[in-house]
């Protein structure tokens, strides 16, 4: 903070003035897992990645339609699967009171967490706790203690000095890669 202070007084009063635990992972209560963007304009781009030539018409009627489909598959699935529908209690601050509808065997809640994070949210957990079931079972496999214990088995082996290399019987020769498009052919008539 003293060198955001020292390099911009302004943008430290704004930060002074904001809840630590909004911009900071110090202060979040581990909620955000070392992770301070969710990537939206990724996400953004990826979806409308064939749509930036079009007008800003023709541009709002394909998101509109691309999300009324996503809410249509969204719909079938609910009427497939058991719906859990969890309610966030009322915080001092007076946020809180939603709904958020959960399916678990899609590994799916409305908040987003669990598709952005893959490990589940506190809908989750509160649905296993009114359950007793377990939780670790919707956690992905990659978190496991097991695959930890394979990350780190690993060696690794330095690089000998260039005077341990052995000679190899051709020279090697690396050219840049060819840049030339290639025309296409013409078509007969």
């Amino acid at each position: 903070m003293k060198e955001i202070q020292e390099r911009n007084v302004d943008a430290y009063i704004y930060l002074m003035k904001l809840d630590a635990e909004k911009w900071t992972l110090l202060h979040d209560g581990s909620h955000r897992h070392g992770i301070m963007t969710t990537n939206i304009s990724e996400a953004l781009n990826s979806v409308l990645k064939n749509a930036r030539v079009l007008p800003l018409k023709a541009l709002v009627e394909l998101i509109f339609n691309k999300l009324v489909k996503y809410f249509h598959q969204h719909c079938e699935e609910a009427e497939n699967f058991g719906i859990y529908m969890v309610k966030s209690p009322i915080r001092v601050s007076c946020t809180g009171n939603n709904i958020y509808t959960l399916r678990l065997n899609n590994k799916f809640c409305s908040c987003g967490k669990w598709q952005t994070y893959t490990l589940p949210c506190s809908h989750v957990l509160a649905v296993c706790r009114e359950n007793e079931s377990r939780t670790y079972s919707y956690v992905p496999e990659i978190y496991s203690r097991q695959t930890y214990i394979k990350t780190y088995q690993a060696n690794f082996h330095p690089v000998l000095s260039e005077n341990f290399w052995r000679d190899v019987p051709f020279n090697l020769t690396f050219y840049p890669p060819n840049m030339k498009k290639e025309r296409g052919k013409k078509q007969g008539k």
